[in-house]
């Protein structure tokens, strides 16, 4: 992530355990509205970043990746019915 480029990427397909890459390594995530005619701007994500220990709810953009270092993202059950979400890390990852 510190160098600013995506070098593999995956789709999240299960909320219901939350997600995270193998090793805890961070990635960013693109969020995309399943119904394309939203007027919505932003989605709210419970997620870790980096340097937190402790899950938060922060508003990621929709439509582009996002700047956030995310470490994980919780566990939910309605998140992935209204969006698909891409994960991307700056090195080689692996998801759990």
């Amino acid at each position: 992530m510190s160098a600013g480029r995506i070098v593999s990427k995956g789709k999240i397909t299960d909320l219901s355990k939350g997600f995270r890459l193998k090793e805890h390594k961070p990635f960013s995530v693109y969020v995309r509205p399943k119904t394309l005619s939203t007027l919505e701007r932003d989605v709210v994500l419970n997620c870790k970043l980096y340097a937190e220990e402790e899950f938060g709810d922060v508003p990621v953009t929709l439509f582009s990746w996002v700047e956030l270092c995310i470490i994980e993202i919780a566990p939910s059950d309605e998140l992935l019915n209204g969006y698909d979400i891409y994960w991307g890390a700056g090195s080689s990852a692996e998801t759990l």
